[in-house]
């Protein structure tokens, strides 16, 4: 058994014994090391607070997972399986953050994209750098909204069935129309029928 798996056993029998308030209080001891420490951190070590920190949030309340949230959000190599957990949250307060900013794989983005509410979908509409996996699902399900949101971010990337997904939502809608003029990323064949909307 490797010195890693001997950790991870002694904190799982740990944790049988120690009141709710005591694991918020390890959970926060330990999100403090990673943090403090992320960037001289390789992978392995990393791997190691993945499953710890996984291990601690099993019973961690809502504050403890939205404080969590807000610290990882913005860590590039934060522990990829807690905030993959931490994205697919119903509550938008814990999965907001790691939404918006955190450097998730496109698939989790994706995953989420397809399956929660409006809530989080805009959330992912304020990403930096937005795929065209991910907008082709924002433009498809979200809102009005949402769907002017990601025209506005110059950032975000579109695939042309995406843009034509656009085109359509904005016939019945000038502020998106006006949002998609704007961008500079409009496959020139598909510009005739944007004008016909702003017609």
């Amino acid at each position: 058994m490797s010195q890693s798996q001997v950790l991870i056993a002694e904190l799982d029998a740990t944790l049988q014994r120690v009141s709710s308030s005591q694991q918020v209080t390890m959970l926060r001891r330990v999100t403090d090391l990673f943090v403090n420490g992320a960037d001289s951190f390789a992978s392995e070590h990393v791997a190691v607070f993945d499953d710890v920190i996984g291990r601690l949030i099993e019973r961690a309340e809502r504050t403890a997972l939205a404080e969590l949230s807000g610290r990882l959000a913005q860590i590039d190599n934060a522990p990829a399986n807690v905030i993959g957990r931490l994205a697919r949250h119903e509550d938008i307060t814990i999965a907001g953050p790691i939404l918006q900013k955190s450097n998730l794989d496109q698939h989790t983005l994706v995953e989420v994209a397809e399956a929660k509410g409006e809530k989080h979908l805009a959330a992912i509409a304020n990403r930096p750098l937005i795929s065209e996996s991910v907008t082709d699902v924002l433009v498809g399900r979200g809102s009005p909204e949402t769907a002017r949101k990601i025209a506005d971010n110059k950032d975000a990337s579109f695939s042309e069935v995406g843009f034509v997904k656009l085109i359509n939502r904005a016939k019945s809608d000038k502020a998106l129309a006006t949002a998609i003029q704007s961008r500079t990323d409009l496959p020139p064949e598909l510009e005739p029928f944007l004008q016909l909307t702003l017609a």
